[in-house]
């Protein structure tokens, strides 16, 4: 990784593990990417030459100087909506990016289900998505159907904290995509308990395969059947690539 002046600034905030308020007041550095994500963010903009990204949630602004100063590399220009940047935030992260002398990003402090469709309305368009906001299923969707609508063919969009069981579950369904494929994913947590129930999805793979496949799709679950690890799906963050446009059909499904 390349020491600029915002790398320099990201590893002085995890050297601390603190950050600074515009009052010289510290907090305890939480809600971020750690460093190999960070890492992973860079390298998917830099080796496709991204030029125009949008972020998804701020808070302390490690990400957004990952994402901001690989794409200053690239020449580009990089959107972050966070509607709680002043106010929770104390307005730390863009202070750190600030900080770090960039200046090719623009904030917009709203809503992400409200900022998404204006954006979309004025007809722009994204390389590079990382989405980061309110980590229900269904928000995270919301944001992810505005990002699919804007985000170039060619272009990959990254979710955050796909541990979570409502963004694993978003993950799956965006897996099945015809014009996604998957490009990558960081992080993998283990426990013991994840381990003793992938054994045991293991055993019931093996069963289910001598069965024919009809029966086999109405005992069994999709995801039951398929390997995360496979999938990338034990991860803490995943990256899709869109390839193609969305052309699904009116009544497009795909168990999920």
């Amino acid at each position: 990784m390349e020491i600029t002046p915002a790398i320099n600034i990201i590893n002085s905030i995890f050297a601390s593990d603190e950050v600074q308020d515009s009052l010289g007041n510290s907090h305890k550095l939480n809600s971020n990417v750690d460093l190999e994500e960070g890492d992973f963010l860079q390298k998917l903009i830099i080796s496709n030459n991204f030029s125009k990204s949008i972020e998804i949630g701020c808070a302390y602004g490690i990400s957004s100087l990952f994402i901001s100063d690989a794409i200053h590399k690239n020449m580009g220009k990089h959107l972050i909506i966070d509607p709680n940047q002043s106010t929770d935030w104390k307005g730390i992260g863009i202070q750190n990016l600030k900080k770090s002398g960039l200046t090719n990003f623009r904030i917009i402090e709203k809503p992400s289900e409200v900022a998404l469709p204006e954006l979309f309305i004025d007809n722009e368009t994204f390389d590079f998505a990382f989405i980061d906001g309110w980590h229900t299923f269904d928000h995270t969707l919301i944001d992810f159907f505005y990002i699919n609508k804007m985000l170039r063919p060619g272009g990959i969009v990254v979710i955050d904290d796909i541990g979570m069981t409502g963004l694993n579950k978003l993950s799956r369904f965006i897996y099945n995509y015809p014009c996604y494929q998957y490009e990558g994913s960081v992080k993998v947590s283990f426990s013991k308990k994840r381990a003793v129930l992938d054994s045991l999805k293991s055993i019931i793979r093996g069963v289910a395969k001598c069965l024919p496949s009809k029966v086999r799709s109405e005992i069994f679950s999709g995801n039951l059947l398929t390997s995360d690890s496979t999938l990338g799906l034990n991860a803490s963050m995943i990256a899709f690539k869109k390839i193609s446009k969305d052309e699904r059909p009116w009544n497009w499904h795909e168990k999920f």
